[in-house]
């Protein structure tokens, strides 16, 4: 898209190309076999290409980079509103606590993460939706709930990093709806 006029041509047919060289030696030979760029002319052609190449590269890189920080900091900003909130109520309604309400209280605090985490994840009637293909796919019509839920993240192209918590969100979508699906011990059936 951003390729000067010069370039466009050798552009469109490296993309034609599905084993595009990312090291600039192996690109270099590729471009020599593939786009026929020999002599001082192809040096000059490649070099430009590969510079643009770079480029582009470069800048995905920077624009990847700047997203995952805005979501960082928006999750961070989240985590803070529900922990002030909850530190709000706890000023207005002062108490004693003893030991055992204390790790009550200590898991109440984790969970504000959970609920930040949970926010990222898809809607329920994504996750039926997806759940409900996956099943349709499989043989009988039945899958364990492990590869249920690995199939219906690769396909809501969800991080592995949050497994338990779509775990939870997983089941208890299958459980919320029996006329659809059904969790039988560790497997999750398709009810036709």
């Amino acid at each position: 898209e951003s390729a000067p006029p010069s370039l466009k041509s050798y552009m469109d047919q490296l993309c034609v190309h599905e084993n595009v060289p990312r090291k600039e030696k192996q690109f270099r030979n590729f471009t020599v076999n593939s786009l026929r760029l020999k002599g001082a002319e192809g040096e000059r052609v490649k070099d430009e290409i590969w510079k643009l190449l770079v480029k582009v590269r470069d800048d995905l890189k920077k624009e990847r980079e700047e997203e995952e920080a805005r979501r960082k900091t928006q999750s961070n900003s989240l985590a803070k509103n529900v922990s002030s909130d909850e530190a709000d109520k706890q000023e207005t309604t002062p108490k004693v606590t003893s030991v055992s309400e204390s790790s009550d209280n200590e898991s109440a605090k984790k969970e504000p993460k959970d609920e930040t985490t949970a926010l990222s994840l898809p809607s329920d009637k994504e996750i039926m939706k997806a759940a409900k293909k996956a099943l349709k796919k499989a043989k009988d019509n039945k899958l364990k709930l492990k590869s249920l839920r690995k199939q219906v993240q690769e396909s809501l192209l969800l991080k592995s990093d949050s497994k338990k918590i779509f775990k939870k969100a997983l089941k208890k979508c299958v459980e919320s709806n029996p006329k659809k699906m059904v969790l039988d011990g560790k497997e999750v059936c398709l009810v036709k």
